[in-house]
Order: structure tokens, then sequence, then C-alpha cells
């Protein structure tokens, strides 16, 4: 007599205790935002003794400046958080991206602060040749030439991009590409060293182990 199995169960949706509402992601991102700000301003506007050089390479000098990619650099820095912040859905995921966040803004905050270097950018000056060349020199204007080492743009775009992948894994895809096109904007807008988007690069790979490393990721 042949004995029945019962088929496997099938993955389920997570439970509304499982998940992040709406309130809550726009509440802890939108502080988090603000932190941010003030520890990257802050650190940026203190006259510390910073040096040209000790990062520069001449691959560094050989990159081409172009000023229209400044609409990758902090647009799509803006863009992947909020697909981020709107794309996670699981509470424990959030939670991991909120606590990575915060190591990397902290390393990052130091090495700021402890590594002295400068990007010797190309300031621009009205008049402009075109609107590419006044935004990025708006965005010159508000972004310091310091706080270089490592890029925080790329570490944390890249991070939360790997991050939504493990809920939303498509629009985690459409984030990392706009991630990866805002990690060759620092190079090409003269924002940052190419050591600055290595380091960037390491420590979104970090942040992301952190985030997910209790998830069996």
């Amino acid at each position: 007599m042949a004995v029945g199995t019962s088929p496997a169960p099938s993955p389920t949706a997570p439970g509304p205790s499982e998940l992040a509402t709406p309130a809550y992601k726009w509440g802890i991102g939108g502080a988090l935002a603000v932190l941010q700000s003030l520890v990257y301003f802050g650190i940026g506007h203190l006259h510390l003794s910073r040096s040209t050089e000790i990062l520069r390479t001449r691959l560094d000098d050989a990159i081409p400046f172009w000023p229209w990619t400044a609409w990758c650099y902090l647009p799509f820095y803006a863009g992947v958080f909020i697909i981020a912040i709107a794309g996670i859905k699981r509470r424990a995921v959030f939670n991991g991206a909120v606590r990575a966040v915060l190591v990397v803004m902290s390393v990052g905050a130091v090495c700021h602060v402890l590594i002295g270097a400068e990007y010797p950018r190309p300031v621009l000056h009205p008049p402009y040749p075109d609107i590419s060349a006044a935004f990025l020199a708006a965005v010159q204007g508000i972004d310091p030439p310091g706080n270089v080492f490592p890029s925080l743009h790329v570490a944390h775009t890249t991070m939360l991009a790997l991050i939504l992948m493990k809920d939303r894994a498509r629009v985690g895809l459409v984030a990392l590409a706009m991630a990866t096109a805002l990690a060759l904007s620092t190079l090409t807008t003269k924002q940052h060293f190419l050591a600055d988007v290595l380091s960037g690069y390491a420590l979104a790979f970090f942040g992301r182990w952190l985030a997910l490393r209790k998830l069996g990721s």
C-alpha cells in the first residue's frame, strides 16, 4: 500500500507584524537623513588641514571632467535613498539597513576627520556654458571639497541597493544601476579620487553583510 506524502509547504508572504509600515520607514529614514547631513556638513566645514595630493594618482588626472554627469551625482544619491525606503518591505531587513547606515556613517565620519584629503576640483564660475555646468556649480557650493575618503555617496547607495535586492530583486537592480552611475559620476565631476570610490565599495559590501548576516544572506 502506497503511503502518500504531503507536498512541501510553499513560501508564505510576510505577515503584517513582519512588515515595516510606511510611517515607520519614512520617520526613521527622515531622521537618518537629517543626522547624516548634520555630521557630513559639520565635518566638511571644520577648519582641518587637508591635502590635495595624498590620494591623487595619474589615473585620477586622466579621468575626463564632464559636468553633465552631475545629474547622476546628487539626484541619484537622493533617489536611491527614496527607492530603498519605499521598496524595503520587511521590518527585519529595514532595521538591518538602518544599523548598516549608522555604522557606515560613523566609519565615514572618523575617516573624514583623520584622513585629511581634499579633491583639487575645478571650481565653476558664472557665466556658465550650459545648465549642467550651472547645476554642478550649485553642487560644489553645497558639497564641501573635503570628506572624500571614503565616498559615502558610493558606500550608502551601493549598500542600500544590495540590501534592497534581498526584498525586491528587480527594484534593487534598478537602484544598483543608479548607484553605479553615481559612482562613475563622482569621478567625472571631479568630486572624488579613485581611492575614495574603491573604499566606498568596500564599506558598502561590509554594510550589506552587517545588515543581512542574521537573515541567512
